[in-house]
C-alpha cells in the first residue's frame, strides 16, 4: 500500500548544541560562557580575560599571566518542550488530541559534562602563550521520545529525535603588551567534529493521499568533519589603573561533514513500541546496495548502488562573533602593583564589567544537506531496499532563517579575602535569532535571559607564596523566551518526502511546489525551554 517515502534529514546538527565545541558565545547553539569565572560574571569577561580559557576567549588576556593549569567542566542540562498543533492540509492519519494538539512531548534533561582543558605559560613579563582545549557553552547529547502514551509516534518525531555529537575546538594563542597598557592577541582553532550523529523520522505516503504514521521511517545521518579553521583576535587597553577597554572578534570556516543514512521502515509500530524490532527493513547509503545484508544474502540485481559510502554532505553555518567591553576595578592600595601583571584576585579590591556581544545569525540560513541526484534535482539512492519507489532528495536543506543576535552581559567579582576568596555574579540578554515560522527544536533561538553566581578558593603553597592551587565554582540559570507558530492555518517548516512532486512525478514541480517537500508544515505549536549549568574546576599557578 505504501507509494513512497519522505526522507528527512531535518533538524540535522542539533547544539551544536552542538556538543562540545563548534560554535561560541552569543551564537544561538550556546549560552554564555565557558569556565568558572566566565559563567559566574554572566560572560561579563572579555575586558577580564585572566585565566588560561583567554586563549579562546580574548587571547590578548594572556600577556601579564602567570603560568597556570586549569581544568574545569560544564556540568549542563536542557529541558526543552513541544506542543506540536496540526496544520488544517496535514493529511497525515495520526493520533490527534482535541483541537488538533498533540500531546507536550520533553527532552530527557540528563546532565551533561562538557570539560575545558587550558595552560598559560609566561615567556616574558609581556607575553604569554596559550593552549585550551574546550567545546562551546551548550547542552550536549539531546534525546526525545520516540513513542508517547505507549504506542503512539512521538509527535516532535519529524524534527528530531536524538542528537549524539562530538566536536571540539583545540585552541593555541598568544598575548602580547605591545606599549604599556595595550596587550594585542591572536589564537589558531583547529576545529574537530569526529562524530556527528543524529536521529528523526520521515512519514510515508499511502495510495489514497493520506499518511499512515506506522509507515514512517527512522532516519540516522552519521558524518564527520576532521578539520574545522578558525581564529580570534583580541585587544585589551587600560587608558588608567582603573579601568579596561576590550575588543574581541572570532571567525570558524562552516562545519562541512561527509557521511551516511540509514533508515528504518515499518518502525513506528505497536510492535517496535514494545521492543519488538523483527519486523523493520533497514537502508544503509554506505552498503555498496544501500542497505545491510544478512549473512548469505546477495545483493539484489539491478539494484541502484551508493558507491563506496559518504554519500551525504553536511554543511552548518557558523556565524561570526564580536563582543565589546569595558571593565572598571578598584586596585588594592595595600600591595604593590606591577603593571604587567594580570592577577585580578591578588591586585583588585573589586571589578565590574559590562560587555556588548553580537553574532551574525543571519548567515545561519540554512542547515545544507545534500545527496547525489540527476541534472533535474531527482534524487537517485532509495529511501529503503524494500520500497525502491522512493529515493533520497538529493537537496535535503532544513531552513533555519535566524537574524543577527545582539546581547548585553554585566558583571563582576568581589575579593571577600584578598589574594584568597572571589565571590561573583552576573547576568545576560540575548535578542531572538528565531523565525517563528521555521522554529525548530533543534536549536532553540528564541530570546534569552540569564543569571549566575560563582567563586574562587586560593591557597597558597610554599613559603613565597609563589606557587598557588586553586578551586572554583559556578552556576547559571538560563531563561529562554516562548516561539510560538499555533494557527494550524500558519506557515511552517514541511517535512521532506521521498517523492519529488505531487502524484509521484520528478522534478521540476508545477503550480511552485518545493520538490521534495510536503504541502503542510509540521512545526506548528510552541517551543519552551530553560538551562541549568555547573562548572566546578581546579587551576594550578606556577
Amino acid at each position: 500500500m505504501r507509494r513512497a517515502f519522505r526522507i528527512s534529514a531535518a533538524a540535522v546538527l542539533a547544539v551544536l548544541a552542538f556538543t562540545p565545541g563548534v560554535a561560541h558565545a552569543t551564537s544561538v547553539e550556546e549560552f554564555p560562557d565557558n569556565g568558572s569565572e566566565q559563567e559566574g560574571r554572566g560572560g561579563a569577561w572579555v575586558a577580564r580575560a585572566s585565566d588560561p580559557l583567554a586563549t579562546f576567549y580574548n587571547p590578548a588576556g594572556l600577556a601579564g599571566q602567570p603560568t597556570r593549569l586549569t581544568v574545569q567542566a560544564n556540568i549542563s542540562t536542557q529541558h526543552t518542550c513541544f506542543t506540536r498543533v496540526k496544520s488544517a492540509t496535514d493529511t497525515t492519519v495520526d493520533s490527534v488530541g482535541a483541537n488538533g494538539q498533540y500531546p507536550q512531548v520533553c527532552n530527557k534533561g540528563s546532565f551533561f559534562p562538557d570539560p575545558q582543558l587550558a595552560f598559560t605559560y609566561q615567556l616574558t613579563p609581556r607575553i604569554g602563550l596559550g593552549i585550551a582545549v574546550l567545546g562551546p557553552s551548550a547542552v550536549g547529547n539531546v534525546s526525545w521520545p520516540e513513542f508517547v502514551n505507549g504506542n503512539q509516534p512521538s509527535p516532535q518525531r519529524y524534527m528530531l529525535i536524538s542528537n549524539n555529537t562530538v566536536l571540539l575546538t583545540p585552541t593555541i594563542g598568544i598575548g602580547w603588551e605591545a606599549l604599556d597598557g595595550l596587550r594585542l592577541g591572536a589564537s589558531f582553532i583547529a576545529g574537530t567534529a569526529p562524530t556527528i550523529d543524529f536521529v528523526n523520522a520521515a512519514p510515508a505516503e499511502n495510495s489514497n493521499g493520506a499518511q499512515a504514521d506506522e509507515n514512517d521511517l527512522r532516519n540516522e545521518l552519521k558524518a564527520k568533519a576532521l578539520f574545522i579553521p578558525g581564529f580570534t583576535l583580541g585587544a585589551i587597553w587600560s587608558p588608567s589603573s582603573n579601568l579596561d577597554v576590550a575588543a574581541w572578534y572570532k571567525w570558524m570556516d562552516d562545519v562541512h561533514a561527509k557521511g551516511d543514512l540509514t533508515t528504518a521502515s515499518t518502525y513506528f509500530t505497536n510492535a517496535v513500541a514494545n521492543g519488538d524490532l523483527k519486523g523493520v527493513t533497514y537502508g544503509d547509503t554506505a552498503e555498496p546496495y544501500c542497505q545491510t545484508l544478512a549473512a548469505g544474502q546477495a545483493p539484489p540485481l539491478g539494484g541502484p548502488k551508493c558507491g563506496s559510502g559518504n554519500n551525504a554532505s553536511v554543511r552548518v553555518p557558523i556565524p561570526m562573533e564580536a563582543k565589546l567591553g569595558l571593565r572598571y576595578h578598584q586596585p588594592r592600595r595595600d600591595v604593590p602593583q606591577d603593571p604587567h601583571l594580570r592577577d585580578p584576585i591578588a591586585q583588585d579590591a573589586f571589578d565590574l564589567e559590562a560587555d556588548f556581544t553580537w553574532a551574525n545569525d543571519s548567515a545561519f540560513q540554512a542547515i545544507q544537506i545534500r545527496f547525489p541526484g540527476d541534472a533535474s534535482g531527482n534524487g537517485i539512492l532509495p529511501a529503503n531496499p524494500s520500497i525502491p519507489s522512493g529515493t533520497i532528495p538529493a537537496n535535503a536543506d532544513v531552513t533555519h532563517a535566524f537574524r543577527d543576535v545582539f546581547g548585553v552581559r554585566l558583571g563582576g567579582d568581589y575579593n571577600l579575602l584578598p589574594d584568597q576568596l572571589a565571590l561573583r555574579a552576573g547576568a545576560f540578554f540575548e535578542t531572538q535569532a528565531a523565525n517563528s515560522v521555521y522554529q525548530n527544536i533543534d536549536f532553540d533561538a528564541a530570546e534569552r535571559f540569564g543569571f549566575a553566581l560563582g567563586g574562587t578558593y586560593r591557597i597558597h603553597l610554599g613559603a613565597a607564596k609563589k606557587q598557588a592551587l586553586e578551586f572554583m565554582a559556578a552556576y547559571g540559570h538560563v531563561f529562554y523566551g516562548t516561539l510560538d507558530n499555533n494557527s494550524p492555518n500558519a506557515n511552517g517548516l514541511p517535512a521532506l518526502t521521498g517523492v519529488a512532486c505531487l502524484g509521484g512525478l520528478p522534478a521540476p514541480c508545477a503550480g511552485g511546489q518545493q520538490p521534495y517537500r510536503t504541502a503542510w508544515p509540521i512545526n506548528l505549536g510552541n517551543i519552551t525551554s530553560s538551562i541549568n549549568v555547573i562548572n566546578v574546576g581546579a587551576s594550578f599557578k606556577f
